[in-house]
């Protein structure tokens, strides 16, 4: 938003005994006869836009709320924080005192995961990925991990090998025996790479078979078109917007597993192939992997509902057209060979 977008109302003096956090509860309510109230203060003569701009920061406190991110509030450029009083921070106007905030978010999907209960912790979510990014880059770009190298700069990275050497998904590779001189007994002394297990090979197998379902069953909802009213919904029109994250939970499926099995099937992680190890230490590089999960478009419960049965209808309709026209595909075969076999008695 541009700095003269900002949301001018008048509140009630008994505001001013409350934190920073309380106000902005009290602004922007979660129930609709409170935000009702609230945005019957506003001055539309002076500003017609108001409606529009606390729509917008009314979405940012919904997020925060709802622990898809943090606020940094400020006041001239100054960090304030949550617990402060409103009291403390007004300044002098000319009729009645004002306070100037400006929020800012900052997405936190490692913290929404554990607040709404997908993961038990963040270590463990942590843990899991970069188990999977390790294996992603040995499966897909062969990358060069050896057994034992692990190095106190990158414990990050030593935790994830270590995990997949204890779940039996990759193991040092085999060194032949046998007596050799020179260079031979050299390459012998040094340690041998780490290589995907049969039963890591399986297990790669079983993520590929449960993203492609994801695919398969919520992809079009990437590009989803709703008309007032919710009489058409329309999906792949490139004109909608992406609610595969809303559908997921729609489902009760994990949205954190289910958008991180997705970035690492589309490629996303390839960008990161020169310093990926590198990259592994990072926090703030897995928020950013994990980012859509809060950072993402929405309808209302109702709404998606209706979304959801055109959805259904969608993949029904689909998969009818693929019967159709398999059986097609298989009729005109036997409408050639029978030509073919014909023309040979002849």
């Amino acid at each position: 938003m541009r700095r003269d977008d900002c949301l001018r109302v008048q509140l009630p003096e008994a505001f001013l005994g409350k934190s920073v956090s309380q106000l902005l509860e009290l602004v922007f309510p979660p129930d609709e006869e409170a935000r009702t109230d609230i945005s019957g203060r506003f001055d539309l003569r002076a500003n017609p836009d108001l409606p529009e701009i606390y729509a917008v920061l009314l979405a940012v406190c919904e997020e925060w709320r709802d622990w898809r991110c943090a606020l940094r509030v400020s006041l001239g450029g100054v960090e304030v924080a949550l617990d402060t009083p409103v009291r403390s921070l007004l300044t002098a106007g000319d009729e009645t005192p004002t306070l100037s905030l400006h929020l800012e978010q900052r997405y936190c999907p490692l913290e929404y995961a554990v607040r709404h209960g997908y993961w038990d912790s963040r270590e463990g979510l942590l843990d899991w990925m970069r188990s999977l990014t390790a294996l992603y880059f040995l499966d897909k770009h062969e990358a060069l991990i050896e057994a034992g190298g692990g190095q106190t700069h990158a414990p990050a990275m030593t935790r994830a090998v270590g995990i997949l050497l204890e779940r039996g998904l990759i193991a040092p590779s085999e060194v032949s025996g046998g007596d050799n001189s020179g260079e031979e007994e050299e390459e012998d002394d040094a340690p041998p790479r780490l290589e995907i297990t049969p039963e890591g090979r399986r297990f790669i197998a079983g993520l590929l078979a449960e993203t492609e379902s994801y695919i398969d069953d919520y992809d079009h909802y990437q590009d989803t078109l709703a008309e007032p009213g919710l009489e058409v919904v329309e999906f792949g029109a490139g004109r909608g917007v992406d609610l595969r994250v809303q559908a997921f939970l729609a489902d009760e499926l994990d949205p954190v597993r289910t958008v991180f099995l997705l970035r690492l099937y589309d490629g996303t992680l390839d960008a990161r192939l020169r310093d990926w190890e590198t990259v592994m230490e990072s926090d703030e590089f897995f928020e950013a992997v994990l980012e859509p999960v809060v950072n993402r478009d929405g309808v209302s419960s109702g709404d998606m509902e209706r979304v959801m049965d055109f959805g259904h209808a969608w993949i029904e309709e689909r998969r009818e057209q693929q019967l159709r026209g398999a059986a097609d595909r298989d009729l005109l075969r036997r409408a050639v060979g029978g030509e073919t076999q014909q023309s040979a008695e002849w």
